[in-house]
């Protein structure tokens, strides 16, 4: 019996320190839709380190969503700007995120 307990406690042990946290690169703050009306406008504006950036929402990994009455929203996130021919309006994309 006394051995069973070892051994379950080892298991225990070695799941419990190969857990690895997740690391963010920024924090940052969804402030809330562009609504404004023009070929790269659109999305939604995050607010990373002060600079305003926009991101898509259908591209959000699928398991984080929120909805626009819970706006300004902390999030952490990691990210990447995206190059395109919208470069000048700053779109992202984030591979991943939860609230902050």
């Amino acid at each position: 019996m006394k051995s069973k307990l070892i051994l379950l406690l080892i298991i225990l042990a070695t799941m419990f320190l190969r857990c690895e946290k997740i690391k963010f690169e920024n924090t940052a703050v969804i402030t809330g839709a562009d609504m404004a009306m023009c070929a790269c406008c659109g999305g939604y504006f995050i607010d990373i380190e002060g600079i305003s950036y926009r991101f898509e929402k259908s591209e959000l990994p699928a398991d984080f969503t929120f909805n626009d009455t819970e706006l300004p929203l902390k999030v952490e996130l990691n990210w990447n700007l995206k190059q395109n021919q919208c470069t000048s309006f700053n779109y992202i994309s984030i591979s991943k995120i939860i609230r902050g």
